[in-house]
């Protein structure tokens, strides 16, 4: 998934091992049904951490 991206685009402190495991454990049905069914989400407010929160913990402009 993000072999194919140019080099620097991810963070230096993550391989593509390592960005594909987080991506999948943010980006799951698992977690949009207990954000829905358990926290009172609506689906839009998932869409939306979902638009944030991969990049934020993914690419290289993340601020440490």
């Amino acid at each position: 998934m993000f072999s194919g991206w140019k080099p620097g685009v991810l963070g230096d402190w993550l391989d593509v091992a390592t960005a594909v495991d987080i991506y999948a454990g943010l980006c799951n049905v698992d977690v949009y049904r207990t954000f829905i069914d358990q926290r009172g989400w609506s689906p839009g407010r998932v869409e939306e951490w979902w638009c944030a929160t991969p990049a934020r913990e993914l690419l290289a402009s993340q601020c440490q």
